[in-house]
Order: C-alpha cells, then sequence, then structure tokens
C-alpha cells in the first residue's frame, strides 16, 4: 500500500496517478459526484487495473455504507488480479511492536463525526534509548517535567490522512516541530511490589508551517517503577485535545476532538 498526494498541473505525476485522472476527468460526470480523493489497485508491474473514487455516493439502487462500499470496490479490484488461490481468507490483526528495543506504541484517533473513518487509530512505535527515559525518573517529591523532553513520542500526536498538513511548494508533510508544556510528575504511591507516579499537564504541539499552526491538549501519564529503580518499568497514558480544521468555503472552523493513547513496549 502506498500513496501520493499532489494537482493536475504538478511535473512529477506517477505514471498510475496519470492513468486514474484521464480516466476520471473524461467521464462525463457531475461536478458533486467527484472528490478529490481516488483509490486505485495496481498489479505487480504497476498497472491500473480498478480505480474508483474514495468516497461513497448515494446510489438510488444501493444502500451501502462508506465500509461496504470501499470493501466492495476493493474485492473487484483484488478479483482482477486472481489472487484468491494465494490470499489467505483472514489475516489476523497484529499491532506495530518493538522488539530489539524498549520505546512507546502511540495510538492517535480523530473523532470526526462528518468522517468516521478517521476515528480509526493510526499507530505509531517509537523507539528510545535509556537516556529518553531520564525525564520521568523516579520523583521523591512533586517535580516539573519540560513536555518538550518527551517529544520523540508527543510529536506522534496528530491526525492521520487528508487531515496532515502539506507544504505547499514541496507536497512533503509538515512535522511536529516542537512540544510545549510544563509537566507535573508526583510520585503516587506503592502497592509493595511496585511503586507509581503520576505526570499531567497541558501541552502544546506546533508544525513545521510557516504560519504557527498549533493545537493543544490535556496529556496524563501513570509511570510504575520496580523497588528501588529510578528509571520507568512501564508508561500508559492519554491525550485529549482539540484540532482545528478550517474550511476555506465557508471561512470557519471546526474544532475536532482529538485523542492518543501511550503505552511502553515491550511490557
Amino acid at each position: 500500500m502506498t500513496s501520493w498526494h499532489g494537482h493536475r498541473n504538478d511535473f512529477d505525476i506517477p505514471d498510475p496517478v496519470s492513468q486514474v485522472w484521464r480516466s476520471k476527468f473524461n467521464r462525463q460526470r457531475a461536478p458533486q459526484m467527484q472528490s478529490n480523493v481516488d483509490l486505485a489497485v495496481l498489479d505487480s508491474s504497476g498497472k491500473v487495473v480498478h480505480w474508483f473514487d474514495g468516497f461513497h455516493h448515494p446510489n438510488p439502487g444501493r444502500r451501502e455504507s462508506l465500509v461496504q462500499y470501499t470493501t466492495r470496490e476493493l474485492q473487484s479490484g483484488f478479483s482482477r488480479l486472481r489472487l484468491d488461490s494465494v490470499l489467505p481468507r483472514k489475516r489476523p490483526v497484529k499491532l506495530p511492536d518493538l522488539y530489539q528495543s524498549r520505546g512507546i506504541r502511540v495510538l492517535v484517533s480523530l473523532k470526526d463525526n462528518r468522517m468516521k473513518a478517521y476515528q480509526a487509530p493510526v499507530i505509531e512505535v517509537v523507539p528510545l534509548e535509556p537516556e529518553d527515559w531520564k525525564p520521568l525518573a523516579w520523583p521523591d517529591i512533586e517535580r516539573t517535567v519540560d513536555a518538550s523532553a518527551l517529544d520523540k513520542w508527543l510529536s506522534q500526536v496528530y491526525p492521520p490522512g487528508v487531515m496532515e498538513r502539506t507544504n505547499p511548494r514541496t507536497k512533503q508533510l509538515y512535522k511536529i516541530k516542537t512540544v510545549q508544556g510544563r509537566l507535573s510528575l508526583v510520585p503516587a504511591g506503592s502497592d509493595g511490589t511496585q511503586r507509581y507516579a503520576r505526570a499531567s499537564g497541558t501541552i502544546r504541539l506546533t508544525d513545521e508551517g510557516e504560519d504557527d499552526f498549533s493545537f493543544e491538549g490535556q496529556l496524563d501519564i501513570v509511570l510504575t517503577y520496580k523497588p528501588g529503580e529510578s528509571t520507568p518499568d512501564s508508561l500508559r497514558g492519554v491525550f485529549e485535545g482539540s484540532y482545528p480544521r478550517y474550511n476555506p468555503r465557508i471561512r470557519k472552523t471546526r474544532w475536532l476532538p482529538l485523542q492518543a493513547a501511550f503505552e511502553s513496549r515491550p511490557q
């Protein structure tokens, strides 16, 4: 699976994209029946065997959800590849993980009721070095942690897909440039086998764009420590924030709930 983002007048349009667009814009279709997202199935040589508009358009003769529509179209494309004999019927769900190092797994979901596909979590795993854990070392008393010290994994908190902001010149996605905020790290007791601490506070994330675009939310983390150890043994956390989505057509901004969950791996 791969993707491409660009415009019709770009000089470096990949051949499969050109094939799809030639077919799409040669069709006599009403403007409201087209979107700016297309999906295509290619064979092993890169030839387009099937493509379809990424959004479901109402059909008087067929009532189906976006998921049903997408599944049907993909199955139609896959059938032309004659893969039934080599592909398993079901593929077990397996989350990305870390095996050779410790780190954080991040699950991000945008709670957009208009585009429910964004509610499915996007998952990233971030390997960490021993020094990356030091800002969260066991607190004998309450202390303050600069959120920028955790930017390796907090910088993964941004919405996926077309919600991502793109450099208009290079077409490259903007990454999170800075993570700002102050977290209060406090001891939270012991059960005899491990000690607990909690870190919480408001953080702000700013991307690489020239317009100082940012969004913020509340971060809450629970950490465990083995007796006598200062390095966290495990980490669990959540982020609850809002992401601004500007609509130039109506000149208004919608604030969409953005959520993330964090867990140390392996654990």
